[in-house]
């Protein structure tokens, strides 16, 4: 028999269940712990957005986003609508040969920044590059608040490249090319690195 309260809960556990899965994924994933943090800051909508201070009670001069100046920075645009953000996990899929639907809500975007049928190793690297884009987003974001600073969308990606590199290559020995090549083509680079990768490597990755 249907009842509202049964719903109710059947909603709440898959709900529960789904977060589940996508954070399971998520702290799998080897990134620098400053950079973890500050993307499941964004997942959890508790980053200091503009939006996000006004309802805290903070007096700001101007909510507007600090890349387009024109709508109010919100976690969902500042990191997924806005033009800048816009080019630059344009520059991204592009990168990865990749073709995606935009999600404008970070858990989605999140969850469907994948390779599909590739394998869970291949798919934490792609996690990789997902934190070190968001985190370079806000790096810049707050370089552009508090210091004047102007952003360049492909100097955020460009960077976002270099940190995830540097991650991965300094925790993975096996790893066996240099950044010219990961720069010019992650996906060939990572799909080869994942067909070959030794027992031990791929057990660090898969932890």
């Amino acid at each position: 028999m249907f009842s509202v309260k049964l719903a109710y809960r059947s909603l709440r556990r898959d709900g529960r269940e789904e977060v589940s899965r996508l954070y399971n994924f998520f702290w799998r994933i080897k990134a620098l712990p400053s950079a973890h943090v500050t993307t499941w800051r964004v997942i959890e909508n508790k980053v200091a957005s503009k939006v996000n201070l006004e309802r805290r009670g903070i007096g700001i001069e101007s909510n507007l986003c600090c890349f387009c100046r024109k709508l109010e920075e919100s976690t969902n645009h500042l990191f997924f609508g806005c033009r800048v953000a816009w080019q630059i996990w344009n520059l991204c899929y592009d990168w990865l040969w990749l073709s995606s639907v935009d999600h404008n809500i970070p858990g989605s975007h999140f969850e469907h920044f994948k390779i599909l049928d590739a394998s869970t190793s291949v798919n934490l690297i792609m996690g990789n590059v997902w934190i070190a884009l968001v985190s370079e987003i806000w790096r810049h974001r707050n370089n552009c608040l508090f210091k004047g600073g102007m952003v360049d969308h492909s100097d955020v990606f460009s960077l976002a490249q270099l940190k995830v590199w540097s991650w991965i290559v300094s925790k993975i020995s096996a790893l066996n090319f240099s950044f010219s090549p990961w720069y010019v083509c992650i996906r060939f680079n990572v799909l080869t690195f994942a067909d070959n990768v030794g027992e031990g490597n791929r057990r660090f990755i898969m932890m």
